[in-house]
């Protein structure tokens, strides 16, 4: 069966690092649609769709799979360098794990070369993307690694995936696709008549899901929009050793060009020091070590760009599995609080998906049909934001791809000082599972 749900030639996905719930709120991805949903007038139009979905075996199965980590780490580096100008001094942020919930999306419902370019960007195929990301939901809402419950249920991460669909006669959206995008992706579909309304509802969804961080995605709906597709995720925890007021220190930042800025800095005394040939950097859990925060400075010789160009699946899980044993890491981090938003066109178009941007060329057969023209993805836009403090850190963001359509007793460890008092990378991961969630450069203070 079919779904009419209107309108002629664009689609809009949108995949929204930020908070969480589809449609109207899947904390977890997963939980009850209804836990702190928005109020909006579209129309459910999954609540009578019986899922699709794959077999749920232990996460452990699908979230420790080597392949699949190379080709997390693999995209994220990609992604970041894709998004990092290397001109200019530019902040930048970007969340993988956003960007793939929303391409997940829209690979579920393409076929022909369009899955294909899809499936080279994100490095596997959608079978193996969309079990990874349904055992990753599952984690995120309180089930263990080992599906047992730890440190108390659920994570200090929230995901949700929402499809916003025009009401029209003219679109035809498969049942088949909501059944498989709501078993897998723990996704929720809604009709609307894309005028002011719908933008108000995405943007309270928006809102609601990343808990205020994001506040808007959509200024105003177009005639040629038929689609969207949205991720969000929304972070927010606390360091499992806080800084005390006397860790807190004046100190001055030097940008690449020589300007300094004067900062707050953070000092603290880290037990994973990280180190390759090109930088050294260490990792910050936060509390019951569920996540961490991973830093990588250059090292005196190398410049930033240089590092972020060297970085691939294989050297950026290497770096940060692997803490150099027997040092520890006098660490440095500075205060810092930025918006970032950026257009991933580009950098899709460099992995491989060419097809998806071209309406004579796009093949979303599987997602949805239009009586007069095609369905193309448009914009792929993501917004980001973090805060990153004395007790912590806040973090969010949300994709927009929218179409028109390692254990003995050490020795005393060596101490290495490492200040991030000058242009570093860094990582907001799952410390579990390795997972990348944020990815950023950052080259000044905002």
């Amino acid at each position: 069966m079919e779904r009419l749900v209107k309108r002629r030639t664009v689609l809009a996905l949108l995949g929204m690092p930020a908070a969480l719930s589809l449609g109207t709120a899947l904390t977890g991805c997963r939980n009850n649609a209804q836990d702190n949903a928005p109020a909006i007038s579209a129309t459910d139009l999954t609540a009578d769709v019986k899922d699709a979905s794959l077999t749920q075996g232990p996460i452990a199965n699908a979230l420790t799979d080597q392949t699949t980590m190379h080709a997390l780490f693999d995209f994220t580096s990609r992604l970041l360098q894709g998004t990092y100008p290397t001109n200019q001094q530019a902040n930048v942020l970007v969340s993988p794990l956003s960007a793939l919930f929303a391409l997940a999306l829209a690979e579920t419902g393409a076929t022909s070369d369009t899955l294909s370019q899809l499936e080279t960007a994100t490095g596997m195929d959608i079978d193996s993307l969309a079990t990874y990301l349904g055992a990753y939901a599952r984690r995120i809402s309180g089930e263990g690694l080992y599906d047992t419950q730890q440190n108390g249920g659920a994570l200090a991460l929230k995901c949700a995936n929402s499809i916003w669909l025009r009401a029209s006669d003219d679109l035809s959206v498969s049942d088949d696709y909501l059944a498989t995008c709501k078993g897998n992706l723990y996704a929720q579909a809604f009709s609307a008549p894309f005028d002011s309304t719908t933008a108000d509802d995405i943007n309270s969804w928006v809102s609601s899901k990343t808990d205020g961080m994001i506040d808007q995605l959509v200024e105003r709906i177009t005639e040629d929009e038929q689609l969207f597709l949205i991720n969000a995720l929304a972070f927010d925890d606390v360091w499992q050793e806080p800084y005390e007021e006397g860790d807190v220190q004046g100190d001055t930042f030097t940008t690449e060009e020589g300007d300094e800025q004067s900062v707050r800095m953070m000092h603290s005394h880290e037990t994973a020091y990280l180190e390759n040939n090109l930088a050294e950097g260490f990792l910050k859990p936060y509390k019951d070590y569920n996540f961490a925060f991973v830093a990588l400075l250059p090292k005196q010789d190398v410049q930033l760009a240089d590092l972020v160009a060297s970085l691939d699946g294989t050297s950026l899980h290497e770096v940060i599995a692997n803490p150099i044993s027997n040092i520890k890491a006098s660490a440095g981090l500075p205060k810092f609080s930025l918006d970032y938003q950026t257009t991933l066109n580009d950098q899709l178009v460099a992995m491989g998906v060419r097809d998806a941007f071209d309406p004579k060329l796009a093949d979303f057969s599987r997602l949805a049909t239009l009586k007069d023209g095609n369905l193309a993805i448009s914009t792929v836009l993501q917004k980001t934001f973090i805060d990153v403090n004395e007790t912590g850190t806040k973090a969010a963001a949300v994709t927009s791809i929218g179409m028109t359509c390692s254990t003995a007793t050490p020795d005393e460890p060596e101490v290495r000082e490492v200040i991030l008092d000058r242009p570093f990378v860094y990582f907001i991961i799952d410390n579990m599972t390795l997972t990348p969630l944020f990815a950023g450069v950052l080259t000044h203070m905002e």
